[in-house]
């Protein structure tokens, strides 16, 4: 992998000059104390020059011997400055792809990011994520990262495949020497685990001398692959939630329809109205979502109520709290179900169920509500006669203030100049 920087390291350059100094103070001084008395009071009072020599000599020793562990403990804390460095930059492009992949918004994004994090851990060759394809049994490449990755994957097409596939079946990493031409390659792949079996495998290939990966790469791979699994099964449950949001609430809104047999497509057409008037007063793509299914739902309360309340207004005020009540029981409606609560307050306070008025009212409640009223106003399938295009735009004029929000109409009358909305979006 490449050069870690050094601001990672737990030393950092201060480490050679603690080393240095703790062997001055703890050896050279020493040494010279030593030296300092062995020449001023031993020395004199010896006439053996065997002696003297001797005692030279051991000064010598022990100053040689001081220097040698020094260099030994040099070489060896640097040894373990090195280490420490590239096991903090492997934690670092752990932390970057954890990161960047709890932010993915779909599997292209999480394959991506497993792929770029796997080269940098390595730093060499190239990574291949390999995904299953679906209800075929085969793995298909998701993504790739390196040096040149596409030629190397070209060039080791099958011995990669035939790992891949090794580790498939075993559910566990395994390493591979390959022999290409003149040059030596080697492999490690690890499977990226899923709740029965691997969702996929994850190759890292790189030309080498040797067949064998660090157990610390392999280590760092097998925990990469694990985020990876972690962020593609959330993926999958945010699909399996929005399918669900799709499907169940078409069959909601058909039964709707069928349930009080006049009205037909009312809600559709309230959320495509919503819809424009939510991205023209600038609501972001989450808020968005929420306020079309809060749209289509906004009249589920209706479904509490028989046949022979539909055409009585008084009872018909009980469907915003019995809207509420359903969706706030289902978790994954429980965000959505103050808007279809309070779709009916009016922007003065006179409104229902609760009577809270202005900035209190959720803005999608109230972009709701206006567009349930324009429906209503001016859609040819009302439940009333309806007004003509004109007449009901001078009604939103004349409402503006006490039953709708201000910001909400100047954001729909834009949308008519513009003839972005016209009396086509009733029909």
């Amino acid at each position: 992998m490449p050069a870690p920087e050094n601001r990672y390291s737990m030393f950092s350059h201060s480490l050679d000059r603690i080393a240095s100094t703790a062997y001055f103070l703890g050896a050279i001084v020493p040494l010279i104390a030593l030296a300092f008395v062995v020449e001023r009071y031993v020395l004199p009072n010896i006439d053996e020059s065997r002696i003297i020599m001797g005692i030279i000599a051991l000064v010598v020793s022990i100053a040689v011997l001081s220097l040698g562990s020094f260099l030994a403990l040099r070489q060896s804390t640097r040894k373990s400055q090195r280490q420490m460095e590239t096991d903090n930059a492997r934690l670092q492009s752990l932390l970057k792809a954890s990161s960047s992949l709890s932010s993915a918004t779909d599997d292209s994004d999480a394959t991506a990011a497993t792929a770029r994090c796997a080269f940098s851990l390595i730093g060499e060759g190239g990574a291949f994520v390999m995904i299953r394809g679906g209800s075929e049994p085969s793995l298909q490449l998701a993504h790739l990262a390196g040096d040149e990755p596409e030629k190397l994957f070209e060039d080791l097409e099958e011995p990669l495949r035939e790992l891949a596939d090794l580790v498939l079946r075993q559910e566990r990493p395994a390493i591979r020497g390959i022999a290409e031409e003149a040059e030596k390659l080697s492999a490690v792949a690890v499977p990226i685990p899923g709740e029965f079996e691997p969702l996929g495998v994850l190759v890292v290939a790189r030309r080498a001398a040797s067949d064998e990966f660090e157990s610390a790469q392999v280590d760092s791979l097998t925990t990469l692959a694990g985020l990876a699994s972690v962020a593609l099964r959330h993926l999958d449950l945010q699909d399996c939630q929005r399918n669900f949001f799709t499907h169940v609430t078409d069959i909601l809104v058909s039964t709707l329809d069928q349930h009080l047999g006049f009205h037909s497509g009312h809600a559709n057409r309230v959320a495509r109205l919503a819809n424009r008037i939510g991205r023209e007063l600038g609501l972001e793509e989450r808020r968005l979502e929420r306020l079309h299914f809060a749209s289509l739902l906004h009249d589920v309360g209706m479904l509490k109520l028989g046949p022979s309340h539909h055409k009585n207004p008084k009872a018909c005020q009980k469907h915003a709290e019995l809207g509420f009540r359903m969706l706030n029981r289902i978790r994954l409606w429980r965000d959505i179900a103050p808007f279809v609560h309070h779709h009916h307050e009016w922007y003065d306070g006179s409104g229902y169920p609760m009577g809270i008025k202005g900035e209190a009212i959720p803005l999608e409640s109230r972009i709701i509500g206006f567009c349930d009223a324009f429906d209503s106003m001016a859609s040819p399938s009302s439940y009333k006669q309806p007004l003509s295009w004109d007449e009901a735009l001078r009604e939103v004029d004349d409402c503006t203030g006490t039953q709708f929000d201000p910001d909400v109409t100047r954001a729909f009358k834009v949308l008519v100049d513009h003839g972005a909305i016209d009396p086509s979006f009733l029909s």
